[in-house]
């Protein structure tokens, strides 16, 4: 299972930990110099992790090839296979028009993800 960062409360013993840091234009907007993906394996019988989530958390099952946009801190978790992309989307017609680029991020199946109802943005201290 791999895990958005700060995500993570508990796993039992058996389960193995890892990490990697996902760099880029648009997921350096929403995370300074990127962000940290978590990754957690079962070991020998399988294993149990809790995870947070703001609000509610739905997971959605993906068919292969099966798209699906989520709002970067809309997501909570995803099977290894299920594939993440950045896509940003300019705003040029209507009433937003000029006002920037609207970003999201696209997983494409097989398999699971789990989607927060709302997400809390802390404010930073200087």
């Amino acid at each position: 299972m791999e895990v958005r960062e700060h995500q993570f409360l508990a796993a039992t013993a058996n389960v193995d930990y890892s990490f990697r840091r996902l760099r880029g234009v648009g997921n350096m907007l929403f995370g300074g110099t990127g962000i940290f993906i978590d990754t957690f394996t079962g070991g020998q019988g399988g294993g149990t992790v809790w995870l947070h989530g703001y609000g509610n958390v739905f997971e959605r099952v993906l068919g292969p090839g099966e798209a699906f946009d989520v709002e970067p801190g809309g997501w909570v978790y995803k099977d290894p296979t299920v594939s993440m992309e950045i896509k940003m989307v300019g705003l040029r017609m209507g009433m937003l028009s000029g006002s920037g680029n609207l970003v999201f991020n696209r997983f494409t199946g097989p398999g699971r993800i789990g989607i927060q109802t709302m997400y809390l943005h802390m404010p930073t201290e200087d």
